[in-house]
């Protein structure tokens, strides 16, 4: 049995506030943390509103609901078990794609002599996923929308246990498969933008329109009922030069949900190159200007990875509260990282996910993205051949010091 068997809990809204309580044999004990939990949340923005519950970011389900309740319900069972569960299962179930960009993080991973999951070997997963507690389900790809399966994919997620998110380049936002998207029940998506200047996005994409296509069906969704948000990163020259800032009064104009901002990642085809990082004065600058949009008078969220990937935030994700899978199987900490802890067809996603989170190297939080880590480079990602194929597995790092006390920003 389970922590979910010996604890439930109740929420309300009451004048415009989330209160909750606390059923079971572990109830009482652990009301004070629900108390908390809420206290803190009824702080925070509400960017949308979605079936009469608070949506404070697109990543969590809407409070109060079921899956906003077995979110918390995750936090308490990790306070109890000292093990971390995921929120987040982030799946790649294809990785064809109409664009291509240079600056692709799953672009390594693809092998054009392995074979993709089947739909069936996918729901395994995801129900493995729903099973350890996730109450998000990501689909990813390439592009998500290349797969025809997708729609039945986002309908078997059980939306009592998670709500459905995609990330697509909005080539394919359609009437028709927007519509199908609602009636499958997805509840959000974001659309991957690289420049606020439109020649320059459709640049690196490689595709000529692509921007224009985005933010058209971009709309399209909206008013179907599907929250839209868009993912971005931020290099050094785009804090300064504007580009971050003007991306997000274009996000504000045309009535976007929410902004995630990521920092510039080494990983894909510029996996060893660290130039691109972002420094202390373009974190401190970036995280300003996210924390000033999101704290004006209108309804749009913004994400600062650099802020929530930081000790002040939650650290890093992967191994943590999320994992990242190819379109073949493979299971990762996430979709940045290329250390690979064993394959779905080969064992289930729980035993694979109690693989990496015991792992001594991933059993404790990070309080930076690993990627960007000094230490965590310098034993999983400089070691690495250039002509080795990725994902790598963690049993090829047995015999390389432990990272230990050198975990640094």
């Amino acid at each position: 049995m389970s922590t979910f068997d010996f604890l439930h809990i109740d929420a309300k809204i009451e004048n415009d506030n989330i209160i909750g309580k606390a059923g079971g044999a572990l109830g009482e004990m652990m009301q004070p943390y629900v108390d908390q939990f809420f206290g803190k949340l009824n702080e925070l923005k509400v960017i949308a509103k979605v079936n009469g519950g608070h949506v404070y970011n697109l990543y969590n389900p809407p409070f109060p609901s079921e899956a906003g309740m077995r979110f918390l319900t995750r936090k308490l069972r990790m306070m109890l078990t000292k093990m971390a569960f995921p929120v987040t299962a982030n799946l790649a179930i294809t990785h064809s794609c109409q664009c291509r960009c240079i600056h692709c993080s799953a672009d390594p991973f693809i092998d054009h002599k392995k074979r993709e999951l089947t739909v069936e070997e996918i729901k395994t997963v995801v129900s493995g996923a729903l099973d350890l507690g996730a109450s998000l389900v990501i689909y990813v790809g390439g592009e998500p929308l290349l797969r025809k399966e997708l729609f039945e994919l986002i309908e078997y997620i059980d939306k009592s246990k998670a709500i459905a998110m995609i990330f697509t380049n909005g080539l394919l936002l359609t009437d028709e498969n927007v519509n199908r998207l609602a009636e499958a029940g997805l509840a959000s998506l974001n659309i991957s933008i690289d420049s606020s200047e439109p020649g320059l996005h459709n640049e690196f994409r490689v595709v000529p329109g692509c921007f224009e296509k985005a933010f058209e069906g971009a709309e399209r969704c909206r008013k179907a009922g599907i929250l839209t948000g868009i993912s971005t990163y931020a290099t050094s020259e785009g804090i300064k030069d504007g580009n971050v800032e003007k991306l997000l009064k274009i996000a504000q104009q045309q009535n976007f949900s929410e902004v995630t901002i990521f920092d510039c990642i080494p990983s894909g085809r510029f996996l060893k190159d660290t130039s691109k990082i972002l420094s202390s004065e373009d974190r401190r600058e970036l995280i300003a200007l996210a924390k000033k949009y999101h704290e004006m008078d209108q309804p749009m969220g913004v994400n600062a990875m650099a802020l929530i990937n930081s000790p002040k935030g939650v650290g890093c994700y992967g191994a943590q509260s999320q994992f990242y899978m190819t379109a073949y199987g493979d299971i990762n900490p996430c979709d940045f990282n290329p250390i690979n802890f064993g394959n779905v067809r080969d064992m289930p996603i729980q035993s694979i996910w109690k693989k990496m989170v015991t792992h001594p190297d991933f059993s404790k939080r990070h309080p930076t993205c690993r990627m960007q880590s000094k230490s965590y480079r310098r034993k999983f990602i400089d070691t690495i051949p250039d002509n080795a194929k990725l994902p790598i597995s963690i049993e090829e790092f047995e015999n390389v010091p432990d990272v230990g006390s050198l975990i640094s920003c």
